[in-house]
């Protein structure tokens, strides 16, 4: 090859991202193609100032290129998807084509995990982190096998120790898992199934931790605090001395006093009237029963007049 023959420049950012997800044995980060991108120094020439362009690409045009080839793989029907796991991408097969790749890599059909095994990867991936006693108390049976195969799977691992009594391992799913059943993310799960919604991460990890104790105060604090006692003692003597009429609230009385006075002169006025109201009925009473004595002194003289008249005659 000749030293005048120059290489051919990529037509867009999208065409050099899809080639190094392509040309990638392992999934890579936003973050990871635009360093490899930027690695490329401009070279000397009529396509410098093209490269340079490549070369100052920001995260925002590499995620756009990334868009854009999702969506020029999925028109173009190639065979190829872009997925994204763990907010890693790469580029794999479709699954309508999995038994004809397999086929010509001469590999068995992957085991599946049975129904155990996937319902304690379905509570630690729920629930994590989750020890394994919780996860024996969710399903009510021994799990260390099924924790065992999940191990040897990759699909779980230790995240951590608990600080409770007996500080029993914490467990969690790792990236295999995401990548294994197509996640981008945890956050996904809660999509699956809209009835069963994980656990906060900074919750579940807080319960694991040991109560925070009082620390008990040094010689010289409660020093302090019992010469600071005696102190308090007088003013509580004094407040104790005060008269309980200090202590009382005034009453509407003394708060009010011209307006309940106008009102006892009324009611004092009231009583006098009604109590002329009701002598003056005693004295009409009075009268009537000497009015009615006199009417009937006046009938038994009329009656013994009779009697006189009748014995004479």
């Amino acid at each position: 090859m000749s030293d005048d023959a120059k290489m051919p420049l990529p037509g867009s950012l999208q065409e050099i991202v899809g080639s190094l997800l392509f040309a990638s044995e392992t999934p890579l980060t936003a973050a990871e193609l635009r360093e490899a991108i930027r690695a490329v120094e401009p070279e000397a020439g009529e396509n410098a100032d093209v490269m340079e362009v490549y070369r100052t690409c920001t995260t925002r045009e590499v995620d756009a290129a990334l868009k854009g080839l999702d969506k020029a793989l999925d028109v173009a029907g190639c065979g190829f998807r872009l997925v994204c796991s763990g907010g890693a991408y790469r580029i794999q097969t479709a699954p309508s084509c999995g038994r004809y790749v397999r086929a010509l890599l001469k590999l068995d059909r992957p085991s599946r995990l049975g129904r155990a095994s996937l319902e304690t990867l379905a509570i630690i991936a729920y629930r994590q982190p989750i020890t394994k006693s919780e996860v024996e108390e969710i399903r009510g049976v021994d799990v260390s096998g099924n924790i065992k195969t999940l191990m040897d799977l990759q699909l779980i691992r230790l995240v951590g120790k608990s600080e409770l009594p007996g500080h029993p391992f914490l467990y969690g799913t790792t990236p295999l898992f995401l990548e294994h059943f197509g996640l981008a993310s945890l956050q996904q799960l809660n999509e699956l199934d809209p009835t069963l919604q994980r656990s906060n991460p900074k919750e579940k990890a807080a319960s694991y931790k040991k109560p925070v104790s009082q620390e008990p105060l040094p010689l010289e604090e409660l020093q302090a605090n019992e010469d600071a006692k005696p102190s308090e003692e007088p003013q509580e003597s004094q407040s104790s001395e005060k008269s309980p009429e200090a202590d009382e609230p005034p009453t509407p009385r003394d708060s009010q006093p011209s307006l309940y006075v106008e009102d006892a002169e009324e009611e004092e006025e009231g009583l006098d009237e009604e109590d002329e109201e009701e002598l003056d009925e005693e004295e009409d009473e009075f009268d009537e029963e000497d009015d009615e004595d006199e009417f009937d002194e006046e009938d038994e003289d009329d009656d013994e007049e009779e009697d006189e008249d009748d014995e004479e005659k």
